[in-house]
């Protein structure tokens, strides 16, 4: 009996050591270049970014990219769903090829559900639905689980340390990924210009100096 019992403690051990490492990490406050091997960035919701950066979550409130989920519901933004002859009444919250602009993280681990055919959503997709519509704080600048806790637990961290866990520094390219042509309210000569769109507080939320170098 005593090797079974040595090679069950060995197991546990073993499945002991290796249990979310990132729970580690956040417990304990690694270094980043360790840690980010083992790091599964998950989506927060724009309210667990509301925490740390409440005027930046204020201003973003008021865009347009914050009410883009509601947009696809029946009757809203009428105006432009005539204008490029859209079904008015039509719902298109159930619409996938809608869903990867309108809303966070679509059909990406830990993101807003993607739609399947005859699929329900379980319990967890439901809440990941209601917390993750519209386009939010991580669909810019990505799931934020981990760069979130590594920048509380080091207030003068550098941004190439959380790049690592999962932050992404929106670019042009970014932004042209819904931002195109394809888009059934873009017109096909339509070029999207990223510093006008940086300026203007319809589209984006107010921009705030960071309070140490990077």
């Amino acid at each position: 009996m005593r090797i079974p019992l040595l090679a069950l403690l060995l197991a546990s051990l073993l499945a002991a050591a290796s249990f979310d490492g990132s729970l580690a990490f956040k417990e304990k406050g690694g270094d980043v270049a360790a840690s980010c091997l083992r790091a599964k960035p998950d989506y927060i919701g724009a309210s667990g970014c509301k925490k740390c950066h409440f005027a930046q979550w204020k201003s973003w409130k008021k865009t347009l990219m914050a009410n883009a989920f509601e947009t696809l519901k029946p009757g809203q933004a009428a105006e432009a769903k005539k204008k490029h002859g859209l079904d008015v009444q039509k719902d298109y919250t159930k619409d996938a090829s809608c869903l990867a602009c309108h809303t966070t993280g679509y059909g990406k681990p830990g993101g807003y559900p993607a739609i399947s055919e005859g699929k329900e959503w379980n319990a967890d997709e439901q809440k990941r639905a209601e917390i993750l519509q519209g386009v939010q704080c991580e669909a810019c600048h990505g799931p934020g689980s981990e760069y979130s806790v590594y920048k509380k637990k080091n207030p003068k961290y550098k941004r190439e340390e959380i790049k690592k866990l999962g932050l992404i520094h929106p670019d042009a390219t970014n932004c042209a990924t819904c931002h195109n042509s394809k888009s059934p309210t873009v017109a096909k000569d339509h070029k999207f210009d990223f510093e006008k769109m940086l300026k203007d507080e319809k589209q984006i939320h107010k921009h705030r100096k960071l309070k140490h170098p990077h």
